[in-house]
């Protein structure tokens, strides 16, 4: 299922200052701060403040996450696709059980998510068909919102389930499919991207896969 993305346009512009407000000793200048990336790539460092919130309201941000591999994907209660994907995902939850590994699911299809609740809105009658779903298929990892496409935007999620795996210091080391069997006619014999590269992190080793073409 492709993600409703809204488009955000960054504008800038520039203003001449007197020569006298330009005459300032550098020396005296804080170090300016790299700009933060409008979006993610392999090999990119998500930024620790980033914060997800969960159905619940409740927050999670990504400096928690140090120390853990990552892997997130984005979700929906009703694209195809996740009829293959969401046992794939059940199977990585009991497969990375009491292991230092994260998963995360991101909700980003805003027909899906509806209006971003208000502050005081009772959150647990929010998200009803998303909870629905997810407590029907089983899964047991936190999901979280994406109103307004911020995250999808960020790391570039065009479909679902696109996914994408993060090392222990944040660095974005996998993009792309779930596995290699859409069809779910591979059985054991399929490569699960994101397991292998959840585990070359465990182990320290290299990503082999790095990209590759996510489909839904």
């Amino acid at each position: 299922m492709k993600l409703w993305l809204i488009p955000v346009v960054a504008l800038a512009g520039a203003v001449a200052l007197p020569l006298a407000a330009q005459q300032v000793n550098t020396d005296d200048k804080p170090p300016v701060e790299a700009p933060k990336p409008a979006t993610l790539k392999v090999g990119s460092v998500v930024d620790e403040t980033l914060t997800l919130t969960d159905f619940d309201g409740k927050a999670l941000s990504f400096k928690e996450l140090r120390g853990k591999a990552v892997i997130i994907h984005f979700w929906s209660d009703r694209c195809p696709a996740e009829k293959h994907a969401d046992p794939v995902m059940k199977s990585l939850e009991k497969y990375y059980d009491k292991q230092d590994v994260a998963i995360i699911g991101i909700c980003s299809n805003q027909g899906e998510l509806g209006a971003e609740p208000a502050k005081d809105a009772d959150r647990a009658k929010c998200y009803t068909n998303l909870r629905t779903k997810a407590k029907d298929v089983g899964l047991t990892h936190r999901l979280f919102v994406d109103h307004g496409n911020k995250l999808s935007s960020l790391f570039q999620a065009k479909s679902t389930p696109h996914c994408f795996v993060l090392d222990k210091k944040g660095t974005l080391v996998y993009a792309g499919a779930l596995d290699d069997d859409l069809s779910g006619k591979k059985g054991e014999a399929a490569k699960v991207y994101v397991r292998d590269a959840a585990d070359a992190v465990l182990a320290g080793k290299d990503v082999e896969v790095k990209e590759t073409r996510a489909y839904g």
